[in-house]
């Protein structure tokens, strides 16, 4: 029998998974349909789904406890971060650097060897048995470099304080590497980075731009996880095909969320099939918030049929998170999809 961790091993590696691997979940709380009969289908769908991967084992730490006033959480994170929550998702509320460079004097970058960083990890992984482990040092570069400094700011930095930009940039590089090296000494099986590089349409900057300033410290952070014995996983939410070939070129194993209202699935298997794991696709926006039942069992076929048909490839998954509004029978229409695949046999 094989075994969940060597399931996902094989399809990021294209080497003949028994079984569709998947890795996504549905907080019923979050969605607006109660209905309790569907709800209690959804869970019993779910149970038969193999639990295959520890995932989204976790890093880093708050300041304090979160408060919460009014209906609103907020709480500081340990790059000193201000964060609220009003209940529709967290959002970034202050950025500890946006007055300028100088206040890095005295600022204190987390500490990678900080004694109590990994006990929540280290918990879980104590109950890892077979499962494929997937660790992350999420908001990995762009993202904590403009929580830190402002999406405007960080934007225009590289041409009105590249040395300062610089500093920052490699400092968080320092940073992540360390985290990674320790993720590693727990053998982990990949760890999955963060970075929100494309709109709808296109990538937030140019690529010659991201080419020069961005793909060298992703090179050092893919390198470290790779020459450890791990998978490259990450999440890039938008259009970001014009840096795709550079990605895959430094290393990445998996691209997630794959999302079919920026990009085109069939351009992105006819480029990448067979070079590149998938992982995500069913759309989000609109087949599972106003398809029928039929269209999301229909799309998560093609999907399969797109990427997966390469000795491995593609692992099953939403193109985002799933909506409050998506209705619970096509909740259960693709559960009962990915059933059709995951299953072992």
């Amino acid at each position: 029998m094989i075994s969940g961790r060597d399931n996902f091993r094989r399809s990021i590696e294209f080497e003949d998974p028994r079984y569709l691997p998947s890795y996504f979940d549905c907080d019923l709380d979050w969605l607006r349909d109660k209905d309790a009969r569907k709800r209690r289908t959804v869970e019993e769908l779910k149970s038969r789904i193999p639990d295959d991967i520890l995932g989204f084992l976790w890093c880093w730490k708050n300041e304090a406890p979160p408060e919460k006033h009014g209906g609103q959480t907020s709480w500081t994170d340990e790059w000193k971060v201000g964060w609220i929550d009003s209940g529709f998702g967290a959002r970034v509320a202050s950025h500890p650097l946006q007055g300028g460079y100088h206040l890095l004097e005295g600022f204190r970058f987390p500490d990678p060897h900080s004694e109590d960083r990994f006990e929540d990890a280290d918990a879980q992984l104590a109950a890892r048995a077979e499962r494929y482990v997937l660790a992350t040092v999420w908001f990995t570069l762009f993202e904590r470099m403009w929580m830190l400094r402002g999406f405007d700011n960080i934007l225009t930095d590289p041409y009105t304080d590249m040395k300062g930009f610089c500093y920052l940039r490699d400092r968080i590089v320092e940073t992540n590497l360390a985290m990674i090296d320790r993720w590693l000494e727990r053998d982990v099986d990949g760890i999955f980075f963060s970075d929100d590089w494309g709109s709808q349409r296109a990538l937030l900057i140019s690529p010659e731009d991201w080419r020069r300033l961005y793909r060298p410290p992703y090179e050092r952070m893919f390198a470290r996880v790779r020459d450890g014995g791990a998978h490259v996983w990450m999440h890039l939410c938008g259009n970001i095909q014009s840096i795709l070939p550079d990605l895959v070129e430094i290393g990445l194993d998996v691209l997630n969320p794959v999302q079919p209202q920026a990009m085109d699935v069939r351009e992105l298997a006819r480029d990448f099939g067979g070079e590149l794991c998938f992982f995500g696709g069913v759309d989000v926006q609109q087949t599972l918030t106003i398809g029928t039942p039929e269209d999301v069992k229909e799309e998560f076929r093609d999907l399969v049929e797109l990427f997966g048909t390469y000795d491995g490839g593609y692992i099953a998954g939403t193109s985002h998170s799933i909506m409050p509004e998506t209705p619970l029978d096509n909740v259960i229409a693709l559960y009962e999809a990915v059933l059709e695949y995951a299953e072992p046999s």
